[in-house]
């Protein structure tokens, strides 16, 4: 799992430099997170992301807004569970989160949010463990808690829950449920 945790960081550092010294804004944070499911499967999650923040926000006329952004993640999955051909699989995914948060510029750099999104998943695989997805395109929606802090709440730390599904599209729909702890970076705008 280190040897992975090194190569997501690689790939992640490789792909946000040139765009971030480029001037693109397509990529406005960095993120890692670790989980593990929450039944028998005995499943471990490591997983890499990049985001781009939305431009628009909603409600802004107090200390809290709602916004948004794109998070797009590679992650790998393992199962102590089960035989060793199908226990380990990649997931890519391209989720829409919407975010209810404080204003950081209001309360020192500290900013509590709460967020939600429903996302695609591809899986390089349809069986992890003792679980069926039955198809590699599964949906993944995300519940998460967290805050930011720093001088302009660049730094990020968060729980999330997640569920993916087939959302019954075919049978056996075995889903998998996740909890993560999520670290991430914003870059300043």
């Amino acid at each position: 799992m280190t040897v992975l945790l090194r190569h997501l960081l690689l790939i992640t550092a490789l792909l946000s430099g040139p765009l971030q010294a480029s001037g693109s804004n397509w990529i406005d944070g960095l993120s890692l997170s670790f989980g593990r499911d929450s039944n028998h499967n005995e499943t471990s999650l490591i997983r890499g992301g990049l985001q781009n923040r939305w431009q628009r926000t909603w409600f802004n006329g107090g200390a809290w807004y709602v916004g948004g952004y794109w998070d797009a993640e590679l992650a790998y999955l393992e199962s102590d569970v089960g035989d060793s051909e199908n226990n380990s699989l990649f997931d890519l995914s391209l989720t829409p989160v919407f975010r209810m948060q404080r204003d950081a510029t209001l309360s020192s750099g500290v900013s509590p949010f709460a967020e939600a999104g429903i996302g695609a998943h591809l899986l390089t695989d349809t069986r992890l463990g003792e679980r069926t997805f039955s198809t590699a395109l599964q949906f993944g929606s995300v519940l998460g808690l967290g805050v930011g802090f720093g001088g302009n709440g660049q730094y990020e730390l968060s729980y999330r829950y997640q569920r993916l599904s087939n959302i019954g599209i075919k049978q056996p729909n075995d889903g998998l449920d996740l909890h993560m702890v999520r670290i991430g970076y914003l870059f300043e705008q």
